[in-house]
């Protein structure tokens, strides 16, 4: 069990405003991926998918101890030192998926809650399919079909997979450069991931983008095409930002650039920081450590609300529990070379 999971069952006993006063964080950065009352194939086995009931619950706690800003207002806090009069929360979605327009709006809308979308711009009107979502898709296939596939399955090189659950960890391990092992397995399967994008149209499209737009939501970059980005050269991390960014101006008139990082900004260098905010003029860009500062004010941490199945109240709360036993040994800031 992590210090966050362990801290998750005493959270309920300390009140959320009483850790927002011992910690001074009254910035809260909550995000999510989607939201379904139905399984999603191709995210099944990779997080925790909330359902409308859950997602309602979470937007009503978040609420009630912190009030709901736009990314424009987050921006006038963080960089020009708006005073807040009250904590302070801001909604994001990354990888563009289209519960973000079905179920997600409408529910913010009705609510009065701004949020922002940050998108892969390859993925955008279903041209392809994330390839951690074709590695989910893959294992449900196998865990429906695991003795008939089992014979014509090609290997994975460097790993014994003896068993279906050895096999779908290997598959997880998969990384960005894969594609060739993943692909090979979606064939012996009989899988076909552009099928799949016609006929379920797993993500955004463009005039669903446009709507989002004139509805007053806000559109970042969440990279092209989602690689981890400590597995890939400085050069290819700025050609990710770079055709992204590029995307969205031309496709959608978008010219304010916020960032957020594909899994995570783990061993992102310092140089690339400077790079997306002094040549590139990225606002502001997002993480995924939690309560966590950094070492641009610019650079901005989220807490991952579907890093379990809990209620909303209880992961925020083991979240500030975690940064002040940090606080103690001094590491609630990440450290960049």
């Amino acid at each position: 069990m992590n210090a966050r999971k362990f801290l998750y069952i005493p959270s309920g006993l300390v009140p959320v405003d009483k850790l927002i006063k011992l910690t001074s964080r009254k910035i809260l950065l909550p995000f999510y991926h989607t939201i379904s009352d139905e399984p999603l194939p191709h995210v099944n086995h990779l997080y925790t998918i909330r359902n409308t009931k859950q997602f309602i619950s979470d937007i009503d706690f978040f609420c009630s101890h912190f009030e709901p800003i736009s990314l424009s207002e987050l921006f006038e806090v963080v960089i020009r030192q708006k005073p807040l009069k009250k904590p302070v929360f801001h909604l994001t979605f990354d990888d563009g998926l289209k519960g973000v327009y079905s179920i997600i709006a409408p529910i913010l809308e009705k609510k009065s809650i701004p949020a922002t979308f940050f998108l892969n711009t390859q993925f955008i009107d279903n041209k392809e399919l994330f390839y951690r979502y074709k590695i989910a898709l893959i294992i449900s296939c196998l865990e429906c079909n695991y003795e008939k596939h089992n014979n014509k399955l090609p290997e994975i090189p460097g790993v014994i997979a003896s068993n279906r659950s050895s096999l779908k960890q290997a598959l997880l391990q998969l990384k960005y450069d894969d594609l060739i092992i993943i692909d090979s397995f979606s064939k012996n399967l009989g899988l076909d991931f552009d099928e799949y994008l016609r006929t379920e149209q797993p993500y955004l499209k463009s005039d669903e983008v446009n709507d989002l737009i004139h509805r007053g939501f806000t559109i970042g970059s969440h990279s092209v095409d989602h690689p981890h980005f400590k597995e890939i050269s400085l050069n290819d991390q700025k050609a990710q930002v770079m055709n992204s960014f590029t995307f969205l101006m031309q496709k959608f008139n978008i010219e304010t650039k916020y960032f957020s990082f594909p899994f995570s900004d783990e061993g992102v260098r310092i140089e690339f920081f400077d790079w997306l905010y002094d040549t590139e003029n990225c606002r502001l860009s997002f993480g995924t450590s939690g309560l966590k500062d950094d070492f641009n004010k610019r650079h901005l941490h989220r807490i991952p609300v579907e890093s379990n199945a809990g209620i909303a109240e209880k992961i925020i709360k083991s979240e500030y529990l975690y940064f002040v036993l940090k606080s103690f040994l001094n590491k609630n800031e990440i450290q960049r070379t």
